[in-house]
């Protein structure tokens, strides 16, 4: 049973040609998988593994490919970039003993194709898929170092009754676990694929809810539904008649020491790391674009793509009406800089747009982040682009949000008196006007982390509690958090990074809980559900770990966040996109609300709020009583989450 797993650390297919001097490869991006196995049997009615397989179809809308036999049914739907005719998916060996179903790009299969060919294996494609089967065939498990990628992969051998699952190495591409009481394990790309069987209890794990407004997200492997886990990144699963095994293969390295260089030097040599990964990611002969907000992550990313293509680039852009939100005047800058086709488009809203928000991404928010990347994915699609590069990653991985900044400094204000600890914040809140606000706030941040579930001093979001949930929640729902363990954040062992600097410690952890829990599951489901691909170029495995060796005072200098990469792109970026603060990509709380209306009045309605059972009708009220009143405290977030929790539990809960 699942429950019983050893632990020994704590889709997909479709074909992408690539144009060689005198060859044709092709790159296999299946898009979403799904399967079920049993070592013993299987039930053999394959409407349940079509009926999975139909949950995901946008993830894959061109095709879709089965493997049935008496222990496995697994599935596959394919995104086409072309017609490369490499026939249909999952892909076999030669024997049909060993089959694969692929989610992603492995950037390297060419070289490694190169090799397995040198020790005797005979390809029958040209695909990367294959090139997985082979390497596993070869190399058993280890084949999962060689790989440079995004993946999920699932790999079923019918000689041995052995299933192999497996995720890169943060989590770019989901994969979802469930086990039934006989043994039956159900694995799928998103949560609605495993839904799909008819065994599962739709039941919400409570404690979700309150992740969510502590941390702004859930925490791994745990899901908003219960007993349903996600694989976690940099690990693999093995199912076999022996029973079940979880092994982490790979984590960053924190060993390797610390480059003894100048700012100079290390800032062209992560120059020349992003660059390679840019590269790398450039294969296809598709039309391949790049998101461009105009701050310093995208503005990269476009500038190194464009030095690197031959012809003009695409970039798409979302603007908003509001002037404090709107970065169109940065990124028209940098796309006239590199004289790029940039595609603009508004920020707006329909009531499917809400729906889908959040049928595709499983889980509620408590921000607005999920909004513009569906758009810009949708923008995408609708403009013929299929493969999107991002930014992705560069905030987690080098140190961009706020929350660092504030760490560092509250390390240092807990030692200081006077004066000193009030202009420190008041660079970090500029909107702290005097000196009696600042001491206020620092009260108030001391207040916070004190109350903080996990007292671990490198997590960097022991500010940002939401202080108003037990206000918010109802007596039913605090009876039933009581009686439901608190989830454990850290999967991974802190000891093995208490070596390291604090900052070093906060980045580890921002990888392995928000990046994990937030940003890459806003990425991937918000452009697989317009079908579209996305690539996080800072999350290049041999980028991060050299961005762990670069000393820590030059990710985050003084209070600079990001420091290292603007100093990287001073030559290649205009000084106003590399000094200018981070701005944060998503609308205004009170122009959502607004524009949800009648929507959002419903969900958060006496009845409504009653019938899902978490919040306290009478504070639901309150607080929109208060929004309404344009009261001085803005009430627009909390308004928000609450909504969007509503709607999850309408969703996907409520039997319609």
């Amino acid at each position: 049973m699942w429950h019983h797993v050893f632990l020994e650390s704590l889709n997909l297919g479709t074909t992408l040609k690539i144009s060689a001097k005198n060859s044709i490869f092709s790159v296999d991006i299946m898009c979403g998988i799904a399967g079920i196995y049993n070592r013993n049997r299987i039930n053999q009615d394959r409407s349940i593994i079509e009926k999975m397989s139909s949950a995901i179809s946008h993830r894959g809308p061109d095709e879709e490919g089965f493997h049935f036999d008496s222990h496995a049914h697994i599935a596959s739907r394919r995104l086409s970039i072309i017609d490369v005719g490499a026939g249909p998916q999952p892909v076999y060996n030669r024997d049909k003993t060993l089959c694969i179903a692929f989610n992603g790009e492995i950037y390297n299969y060419r070289s490694l194709r190169k090799e397995l060919s040198s020790l005797g294996y005979c390809f029958q494609t040209k695909t990367d898929t294959e090139v997985v089967l082979a390497a596993y065939s070869l190399w058993g498990e280890h084949f999962l170092s060689r790989l440079n990628g995004m993946f999920a992969i699932c790999l079923w051998d019918s000689s041995k009754k052995e299933l192999f699952l497996a995720r890169d190495r943060f989590g770019i591409k989901p994969l979802y676990m469930f086990e039934l009481s006989d043994g039956t394990l159900l694995f799928a790309s998103e949560i609605k694929a495993l839904l799909q069987h008819p065994e599962i209890t739709k039941k919400i794990h409570p404690r979700a809810i309150h992740n969510l407004l502590t941390y702004g997200f859930n925490i791994a492997p745990h899901t908003f539904f219960k007993e349903i886990k996600q694989v976690l990144p940099g690990h693999f699963v093995k199912a076999a008649p022996e029973g079940f095994l979880i092994k982490e293969y790979w984590d960053i390295d924190l060993e390797s020491p610390i480059i003894d260089a100048g700012e100079e030097e290390l800032a062209c040599m992560l120059r020349q790391k992003l660059e390679h990964s840019v590269k790398s990611s450039l294969m296809s002969d598709v039309p391949v674009a790049a998101y461009l907000s105009g701050g310093i992550d995208s503005s990269a990313v476009t500038g190194i793509y464009s030095n690197l293509s031959d012809e003009k680039i695409k970039t798409i852009t979302i603007t908003f009406d509001d002037a404090g939100y709107d970065e169109s005047g940065y990124s028209k800058k940098v796309s006239n800089l590199f004289n790029t086709e940039n595609l603009e488009f508004k920020c707006a809203i329909e009531p499917d747009d809400i729906q889908n928000l959040i049928y595709h991404l499983e889980n509620p928010l408590a921000s607005l982040l999920n909004l513009p990347l569906f758009l810009l994915s949708r923008s995408a699609r609708e403009s013929g682009v299929k493969v999107v590069l991002t930014g992705d990653g560069a905030d987690e991985v080098l140190g961009g949000y706020d929350y660092f900044k504030l760490l560092k400094a509250m390390s240092f204000i807990d030692r200081t008196e006077g004066s000193c600890r009030k202009n420190i914040l008041r660079k970090i809140y500029p909107n702290l006007h005097s000196v009696q606000e600042a001491e206020a706030q620092f009260v108030y941040l001391n207040n916070i982390r004190s109350k903080f579930p996990v007292s671990h001093p490198a997590i960097p979001y022991q500010f940002s509690e939401f202080q108003l949930k037990e206000q918010l929640y109802s007596e039913d729902f605090i009876n039933l958090l009581q009686d439901t363990p608190q989830d454990n954040p850290f999967f991974f062992n802190t000891e093995k990074f208490s070596h390291r600097p604090l900052v070093d410690q906060a980045l580890y952890m921002d990888i392995k809980l928000r990046l994990l829990n937030l940003t890459l599951p806003l990425s991937d489901k918000m452009s697989m559900a317009n079908s579209v691909e996305v690539r996080p170029l800072f999350l290049d495995h041999d980028f991060v770990n050299f961005t762990f060796r670069i000393p820590h005072h030059y990710k985050i200098q003084g209070l600079s966040e990001k420091q290292i990469l603007k100093k990287s792109m001073a030559d290649l970026l205009p000084g106003e996109i590399c000094r200018r603060r981070k701005q944060p990509l998503q609308p205004p709380g009170k122009w959502f609300i607004d524009n949800a209306g009648e929507m959002l009045r419903y969900y958060l309605s006496d009845e409504k709020t009653g019938d899902a059972g978490y919040f306290n009708p009478c504070f639901v009220n309150y607080i929109l009583a208060e929004y309404d009143a344009d009261s001085k405290i803005d009430f627009s977030g909390v308004i928000i989450v609450v909504f969007f929790i509503q709607l999850w539990h309408d969703i996907f809960l409520n039997p319609h």
